[in-house]
Order: structure tokens, then C-alpha cells, then sequence
């Protein structure tokens, strides 16, 4: 009985050593992806100054600060001192994780760990392992039942594993696009190339665009880590919902002006006030509208009803896109899972519809969802009336 303990414990440290593997790789991809954009961005600036300019130290690490606020305080210029230009970072990141020496120039690029969740994540899985290990050791005479219930565990980690791996290789990706149109643009703009005002106009919703999408991501990711953490606090107050979802829609709207979308909104006559924390409300909402538009490859018809029922009020996303199967849609709200299509190629974190569940929660609401493969798909967020 012991040699299939023994090999249950092995093929364990096995998995959590690969998956360590995994995620070190791809998070290191992500951080020198950055450390490369903040490279690229600091000799594009140097290039335009005068040689005046580049024998004044002070000037020069000015223009250092500015383009490595790029990614606020996750990347920090380094003197040959090692001294952060610009304020050290908060303590909380510890030491750079990334450094990435100056060509030409006597700086380094350091870079900060952000995304402690995930190893820490990683340490949490690694002692619950060695805690399933032990039982083992200590249940012999159970080890068939015990056997089956590790590889169970095993089995779900292993696929949060994938899960993440994919989810850190993505967003390398959705880092790098919108900052390479909105740098390609604005040295367009700036450069004066552009001199149609119907152009410019383009270019600068495209620039607001990429913007805002990178905010998302970036809401998106942070409160997953203080949700992950049990950090994530929800201000409640009494709030005009119509009011509240009118503008999220229209400020949505703005964001996919360069798109060919179609998004109406409707509401019941009457809605009542409800108690809610209005930022968690609206991210809902954008997270939903933003799932319909990119599941709908090829008729972008959004439509956001607002419906007053006898106790609750119910929000819903509806979209005439690819659908979800019955079997995904058991899946998607997990953390960082996100629906396989072919026909299209459509970037994300997987974290969107976790953060709609949690916010659901906490309002002691739910989110339901129907959907039919090639028929789209109506997600309703529901939100009770407190009496």
C-alpha cells in the first residue's frame, strides 16, 4: 500500500513543480515585455532632444521618471547606485523582481512584482499538497479512497493551472496591443502626419479606446486580488439605478465608438432607488456589455434592458453572438476560465464574470445566464429590493 502512496506523492510534487515552472516563465515573458515597451518609449523620447540636453543628467532622468510612469509604480529607473529615480516604491513590492541594464545609458529598468496573488496562490497550493501527502502516509489502510480523492485535487489543480498559464500569456498580449496603437497613434498625431480633422478624430477615439480598455483590464485584475485576498470592501448607498446604468452605457458606448455596434437600452417606467456600491454596479455592467461585444463577431446588436420586478430589479446583457453550450456554461464563471470559439479570436483576462458573480453576491443578488450555441446569449444581473 505504501507504493502507490509513494507515487501519488511523487507524481504531486511533480505537478506543482511543473506548475511553478509554468507560471515563473510566463510571468517573467510578461515582466520583460514591459521592461522592453519602457526601453523602447525612453529612446524614442532621447532620440528627440538636442545633445545639450543628453549631457544634463537631471533633464535626462526626467525624461527616465516620465516613461517608466508608463506602468505607474511597477517599473522604477535605477541609477548605477541602484537608487530608484524619481522616490522609492512602496514597500509592499519588495525587491525588483526584473532588471534590465540601459544600452548606452548608466540606468537600470527594475521591475515590481504586481500580481502577488498568483504566487501566493502558488505557496497556498504547494502546503495543502504536502498536507494531502501526509494523510495519505498516515491513512494507509484508506489509501484506495484516499488515492481517489488526491487525484481529484490534483486533477482541479492541474486545470486552474492551465487556467492561469493562459490567463499570464494573455495578458502579455493585451498589455502589449492597445500600448503599441496608442503609442503608433499619438507619435502620428504628434508628428503632425495627420492632417485630415476627420483622421485625427479617428485617431483619437482609437487612442480613448485602447485607454479605456487598458483601465478595465486593469480594475478587472486589481480587485480580483483583493477579492482573491478578502479585501475587497463595497460602499453601499442609495443609488438612482437608471441613472447609474444610463451612464455606464453611454460611457461604454464612447469606448466602442470605432466599432460597428449596435447598443440600445430600455427601462421599466418606475424603478425604485436600491442600496448598492455604484463603481461594483457599473463594472457589472461594463464587464457584461464588454463579453457581449466581443462574443459577437459578426452582428454587434447589444441590448441592456432594465426590468422592475415585484422584488427585485433585474439588469440584463442580451447579445446575438456565438452562444454558450450547456456544458461551458457550468464553467464560466470560474476564475480565469474563458470560452474556446474558432471564430474568433477574442482577448480577455477570464476574470470578467468572477468579479459580476462576487459583486452579485455581495448585494445578495445573483447573475443568470441563457444561451444557445449560434443564437446568442442574455446574462441578468439581479438585484433584490431591500423592504
Amino acid at each position: 500500500m505504501l507504493i502507490p502512496t509513494a507515487l501519488l506523492a511523487f507524481f504531486g510534487l511533480r505537478a506543482v513543480q511543473s506548475e511553478k515552472a509554468i507560471l515563473e516563465n510566463n510571468i517573467r515573458r510578461v515582466y520583460e515585455s514591459m521592461a522592453d515597451v519602457v526601453e523602447d518609449q525612453i529612446k524614442d523620447a532621447l532620440a528627440e532632444k538636442p545633445k545639450v540636453f543628453l549631457k544634463d543628467p537631471s533633464k535626462v532622468e526626467t525624461v527616465l521618471i516620465e516613461q517608466a510612469s508608463l506602468f505607474h509604480y511597477q517599473v522604477k529607473v535605477l541609477d548605477r547606485y541602484g537608487k530608484p529615480l524619481g522616490g522609492k516604491p512602496s514597500p509592499e513590492l519588495g525587491a525588483p523582481v526584473l532588471r534590465q541594464e540601459l544600452k548606452n545609458l548608466p540606468y537600470t529598468i527594475a521591475v515590481y512584482e504586481k500580481y502577488p496573488v498568483l504566487v501566493k496562490g502558488l505557496e497556498l497550493r504547494k502546503s495543502r499538497l504536502a498536507s494531502y501527502v501526509a494523510m495519505i502516509f498516515l491513512s494507509a489502510l484508506f489509501v484506495l479512497g484516499g488515492s481517489f480523492f488526491t487525484l481529484g485535487v490534483l486533477s482541479r489543480e492541474w486545470r486552474l493551472t492551465e487556467l492561469k498559464s493562459e490567463f499570464v500569456a494573455s495578458l502579455s498580449h493585451d498589455l502589449r496591443r492597445p500600448l503599441t496603437s496608442i503609442r503608433m497613434f499619438s507619435e502620428m498625431l504628434k508628428n503632425g502626419s495627420v492632417l485630415s480633422e476627420e483622421k485625427k478624430s479617428q485617431y483619437y477615439n482609437i487612442i480613448s479606446s485602447e485607454s479605456e480598455q487598458l483601465t478595465s483590464l486593469a480594475n478587472n485584475i486589481l480587485d480580483f486580488a483583493r477579492i482573491e485576498r478578502g479585501r475587497k470592501q463595497y460602499e453601499f448607498k442609495s443609488e438612482d439605478v437608471t441613472k447609474l446604468i444610463r451612464d455606464t452605457v453611454e460611457r461604454f458606448k464612447t469606448s466602442v465608438a470605432h466599432e460597428d455596434c449596435r447598443i440600445s437600452l430600455n427601462m421599466d417606467p418606475d424603478i425604485p432607488l436600491l442600496r448598492v456600491d455604484a463603481e461594483a454596479i457599473s463594472q457589472a455592467l461594463t464587464n457584461l456589455m464588454t463579453n457581449a461585444v466581443n462574443y459577437s463577431p459578426v452582428e454587434k446588436d447589444i441590448k441592456v434592458n432594465v426590468l422592475k420586478k415585484p422584488h427585485a430589479v433585474v439588469i440584463e446583457v442580451a447579445d446575438r453572438g456565438l452562444g454558450i453550450s450547456q456544458k461551458e456554461q457550468k464553467k464560466i464563471f470560474e476564475k480565469f476560465y474563458r470560452v474556446a470559439q474558432k471564430e474568433t479570436d477574442v482577448e480577455g483576462s477570464g476574470l470578467g464574470l468572477t468579479i459580476v458573480k462576487h459583486a452579485a453576491k455581495a448585494h445578495h443578488g445573483k447573475v443568470l445566464v441563457e444561451s444557445q450555441l449560434g443564437q446568442g446569449s442574455k446574462f441578468s444581473l439581479v438585484l433584490p429590493v431591500a423592504h
